[in-house]
């Protein structure tokens, strides 16, 4: 009979040690997550202070502050350019008789997909327009075309 309560009292001192440690876990992420969101907030508001600073209280005499405000301004621009190549991109192209490829008529070039409308079938490089990724065209075998049908 002692053997059992002595038993009984271990795994109930176990099952309150566990709930205790799971109540303690669940508070400490609790905490996490607000340590989490109040630096986001924090984060946002900091945000909104430069843009307010940089819309209404920017001074031109103050170096260190200038240079951030220029690099705002740069990476506007940036983002400028990228969606005018983006909208470029985007546009319907009229066809050429010249592969932006190769530079060759596109009848010969190795790139050109009669499927496609006469367009090349080059990938390029985003921001310089420089031709980086050849892509073949896919082209069915002769047993593959056989199943289709």
């Amino acid at each position: 009979m002692k053997v059992l309560e002595t038993l009984g009292n271990g795994i109930a001192k176990a099952l309150d040690y566990m709930v205790d440690k799971n109540h303690k876990a669940a508070l400490v992420n609790r905490i996490r997550i607000v340590i989490k969101n109040e630096r986001e907030n924090t984060a946002r508001a900091y945000v909104a202070l430069g843009k307010y600073y940089y819309d209404h209280l920017r001074d031109p005499q103050n170096e260190e502050t200038e240079r951030l405000c220029r690099s705002v301004e740069e990476s506007a621009a940036r983002m400028r350019k990228a969606f005018a190549k983006l909208e470029e991109l985007s546009a319907p192209q009229e066809e050429d008789s010249c592969c932006s490829g190769c530079g060759e008529d596109c009848g010969a070039c190795p790139y050109y997909e009669q499927e496609s409308g006469g367009q090349s079938s080059m990938l390029s490089d985003f921001f310089t327009g420089r031709v980086r990724f050849p892509v073949l065209p896919d082209q069915l075998d002769a047993e593959a075309a056989d199943d289709e049908q």
